[in-house]
């Protein structure tokens, strides 16, 4: 039996093993001397500590167990300074990102006026029309003549790259922010 170790033995002794396994630890037991001095080594430690009297306890343990499992279970609500700068810093490229494509989206929502033929959609297209103009008026505000036009015109391969990084990003960020210390 090449995975026998002493937990085995131990199952053996109280009986919790399958049948199979039991077989198994069984015929090893037979085959192997170095196994049967552990068997028979863990046999009479447990039968000298059957004759050790059972002593009270001098205080009730439980209250301090209890409180000692509360404190492991409890969540911490405090986060290290420099995780509130990484869910910062994730924020704004979300933010960056929203806005690079933003203008796109609200003229490709636009173009579907001729379907919007219902009072919500027609409710839904005006609230896009107001925000697609409070988003240029803001954006006007960035491009200011001494600055650079910012648009972005990349492959779709470095798309995904980027996309695959900010996720990266993410993903450790949430690790860090939902893993006990």
């Amino acid at each position: 039996m090449k995975d026998f170790n002493e937990d085995l033995l131990h199952e053996y002794l109280d009986g919790m093993l399958d049948d199979e396994t039991r077989q198994a630890v069984e015929a090893h037991l037979a085959s192997s001397p170095a196994a049967r001095a552990q068997l028979a080594e863990l046999e009479a430690l447990f039968s000298s500590l059957d004759t050790l009297p059972e002593l009270p306890l001098g205080r009730d343990l439980s209250a301090a167990v209890v409180a000692e499992i509360g404190q492991e279970m409890a969540v911490s609500t405090s986060l290290p300074r420099w995780l509130w700068g990484l869910l910062l810093g994730q924020a704004l490229i979300a933010l960056l990102l929203l806005g690079n494509v933003w203008t796109s989206l609200l003229d490709w929502l636009g173009n579907g006026r001729d379907i919007a033929t219902d009072w919500f959609a027609t409710f839904q297209l005006s609230t896009l029309a107001w925000l697609r103009e409070f988003w240029v008026q803001i954006t006007a505000v960035w491009q200011q003549p001494n600055l650079p036009n910012l648009s972005i015109d990349l492959p779709t391969s470095h798309w995904a790259l980027l996309f695959g990084l900010a996720l990266l990003v993410w993903l450790a960020g949430n690790r860090l922010l939902f893993t006990a210390d």
